[in-house]
C-alpha cells in the first residue's frame, strides 16, 4: 500500500477483526457475533475521527496562499480526493442501512440484529438480484482506481476487493481460495459481521484518503513558507516625543522565516541583514523624504512600495507615512534684518532634523552670496535691499526665507585731540602737534552684531587753512606743527573719503562709505 503507517489502535482492531473472521469460519457461537457488534461500534467511532482529521488536512492544504502551479494543482486534487472519499463513505453507510433492514422495510435491531445470519448474505449474494453485490465491488474498485489516478503516487494504492489469496492468514485455506471477492466477504457471514466488514472497508477508505492528502500536503508545504521566528513588535506613532506628550503604539506578533528572500523598495533591491537582537532577516530601507501637498497642519501624505520574495512568492504592500513641513529657524542677534554688504552671521536649524550637516543655503547671485562656515553655520552678505534665501535639506528645497537688508549706519566726524575730543568752546589747545579725524557711529547694535564690518577710517580729505592753498591728505591725521598754525587760526576739513572694514575678505577692508564729514576747527588761545 502506498505510504503511511497504521496507528497501534488500527492495528489492534484489524487483528481482532481477522481473528473473529477466522472464528466465523469455524461456526463459533453468538458470542463471536456480539464481539463483532463491539468492533463495529469502535470502527464507526474511528471513521468519525478520521473524517474530522481528513477535513482538517484538506483545510490546511487549501489555506496555502502560494500561487505556484504545483500547489494550485495539489489543492484541486485534494478537493477531488475529499469529495471522492466522502461519496464512497456515504454509499457504504447506505449499504449498512440496507443490511439492517428486511426486504419488506422492517428494521432489524438489537438482539435480532446480532443473531441474524442471512440478511447480509441474501442482499449481497442473491443470484436472482445480484445488483447490490456487483455495485459494491464496482464501487470499491472504482474508488481505488480513481484515487490512484488523482494522486499519481509512485507506489499506487492496493485494491480493496481482496480475496482469500490476498491475505496471509487465508492463503493456505483450501476452503476459501476458489471464492470470489463477494463470496469470500459475505458467504456464510452473519449480518452483524457483514456490517462490521463494511465498516472495516470504510476505515480503509479513510486511511487511503489520509495518505493521499498527506502526499498532497507535502507538495503544498514544499513551497509554503514556514515562519520559524515569532517575536513581539511595536509600531509607535512616534519614537521622539516631548516630555508630557502621550505615547501611542500598536503591539503585535511578527513572524519571520529563515528562508532565502529578496526584498525591494519601490522596485529596487535592498540590502538584507540579520538583526543581531532577534535573528530576523530585515531589509534596510533608507531614503530622503520629500514634501508634497501640505494640509493646514503642515503635513503631507506620502507612501512607498515594498515587496518580499520568498520561494518565488511575492508579498507586497504600500507603506504610508506623513511628512511634516520643515521650518527653518534662523538664529542671530537680529535675524529679521540684515545690513547691506556686511557679513551677517546666522545659525540655521530645521525642526525634526537631528543633524544640521544636510542644511544648505543659497541666494540669487544678484542679491548677494552665502558663505558656509560649518554645519548649520552661515554668513549672509546681501547686496540688495531684499535677499531671498533658499533653504535646502540634502539638496531638496524646503523654504524661501525673505530678509530685508538696510544700509550700514552713516558715521559722524570726531576730531580727536590728544587723548580727548575737540572742544568747540576751548578749541585746540596750544602746543598740540597732531589731531585725527575719526569716523564714528552711534548704532551700538550694529557695532556689536557686525563688529568685522564696523571699523571706519579716512582714506583721504582736503585740509583748508584760512588764507592758504587747500592741501590733500591721504589719511585722517593732521600734523599741525607743519603748517605754523597760531592761536586763533582756523582750518576746515572737507571732501572726506571714508571706507570701512568688511567681513568678506574679498573686499580687502576698503568698502567705500557714503558719508559727509565736514567741519571747521579753531586753534585755542
Amino acid at each position: 500500500m502506498a505510504g503511511g503507517k497504521e496507528t497501534p489502535r488500527q492495528k489492534m482492531i484489524g487483528m481482532m477483526y481477522l481473528v473473529l473472521t477466522a472464528l466465523l469460519a469455524l461456526n463459533v457461537s453468538n458470542a463471536v457475533l456480539e464481539k463483532f457488534a463491539i468492533i463495529d461500534d469502535t470502527l464507526v467511532k474511528m471513521i468519525e475521527e478520521n473524517e474530522v482529521t481528513n477535513e482538517r488536512k484538506l483545510s490546511g492544504i487549501l489555506a496555502s496562499s502560494s500561487q505556484d502551479e504545483k500547489v494550485v494543482a495539489a489543492k484541486a486534487k485534494a478537493q477531488q480526493v475529499r469529495e471522492l472519499s466522502k461519496a464512497t463513505i456515504v454509499y457504504l453507510d447506505e449499504l449498512k442501512k440496507k443490511m439492517r433492514t428486511e426486504p419488506d422495510g422492517a428494521a432489524i435491531e438489537g438482539e435480532e440484529l446480532v443473531t441474524n445470519t442471512n440478511r447480509a448474505e441474501e442482499l449481497m449474494l442473491d443470484s436472482q438480484k445480484p445488483e447490490e453485490g456487483i455495485q459494491f465491488e464496482k464501487k470499491m474498485v472504482a474508488y481505488v482506481n480513481d484515487l490512484n489516478k488523482i494522486v499519481g503516487l509512485k507506489q499506487p494504492f492496493e485494491k480493496l476487493t481482496k480475496k482469500a489469496e490476498d491475505f496471509e492468514e487465508f492463503k493456505n485455506n483450501t476452503n476459501q481460495l476458489d471464492k470470489t471477492f463477494l463470496q469470500f466477504t459475505f458467504e456464510g457471514t452473519p449480518t452483524m459481521a457483514a456490517i462490521a466488514t463494511v465498516s472495516q472497508m470504510q476505515t480503509k477508505v479513510m486511511e487511503y484518503e489520509g495518505i493521499a492528502l498527506d502526499s498532497l500536503n507535502a507538495i503544498a508545504e514544499g513551497v509554503q513558507i514556514k515562519f520559524d521566528k515569532v517575536v513581539p513588535m511595536v509600531r509607535a506613532e512616534s519614537n521622539t516625543l516631548v516630555a508630557g506628550q502621550e505615547y501611542s503604539a500598536d503591539l503585535f506578533i511578527a513572524a519571520a522565516s529563515d528562508a532565502e528572500s529578496e526584498m525591494f523598495h519601490n522596485g529596487a533591491p535592498i540590502k538584507v541583514e540579520k538583526d543581531a537582537a532577534t535573528g530576523i532577516k530585515m531589509g534596510k530601507i533608507k531614503f530622503r523624504t520629500s514634501g508634497g501637498a501640505y494640509d493646514k497642519n503642515g503635513l503631507a501624505e506620502a507612501s512607498y512600495k515594498v515587496k518580499i520574495n520568498i520561494k518565488g512568492k511575492p508579498y507586497e504592500d504600500v507603506i504610508k507615512y506623513k511628512v511634516a513641513r520643515p521650518v527653518a529657524k534662523f538664529e542671530s542677534e537680529s535675524a529679521s534684518t540684515l545690513y547691506l554688504d556686511c557679513g551677517n552671521e546666522m545659525s540655521v536649524s530645521v525642526q525634526g532634523l537631528a543633524e544640521a550637516s544636510g542644511i544648505s543655503l543659497s541666494v540669487p547671485s544678484d542679491q548677494g552670496k552665502v558663505v558656509t562656515q560649518g554645519p548649520g553655520k552661515f554668513v549672509l552678505i546681501p547686496t540688495r535691499p531684499q535677499m531671498d534665501v533658499r533653504v535646502s535639506v540634502n539638496g531638496s528645497q524646503i523654504e524661501v526665507k525673505q530678509f530685508k537688508a538696510k544700509q550700514v549706519p552713516s558715521p559722524f566726524a570726531k576730531l580727536q585731540v590728544g587723548n580727548g575730543e575737540y572742544d568747540v568752546k576751548r578749541g585746540i589747545p596750544p602746543g598740540t602737534s597732531i589731531v585725527r579725524l575719526i569716523p564714528e557711529i552711534s548704532d551700538e547694535t550694529f557695532k556689536r552684531q557686525n563688529a568685522k564690518d564696523a571699523a571706519y577710517r579716512v582714506t583721504s580729505m582736503t585740509l583748508q587753512i584760512t588764507g592758504k592753498t587747500p592741501i590733500t591728505l591721504n589719511s585722517g591725521t593732521i600734523e599741525l606743527s607743519k603748517y605754523g598754525l597760531r592761536a586763533g587760526d582756523s582750518f576746515s576739513i572737507f571732501n572726506v573719503q571714508v571706507v570701512r572694514s568688511t567681513w568678506d575678505p574679498g573686499d580687502a577692508d576698503n568698502k567705500p562709505v557714503n558719508a559727509k564729514l565736514e567741519g571747521v576747527y579753531v586753534m585755542g588761545k
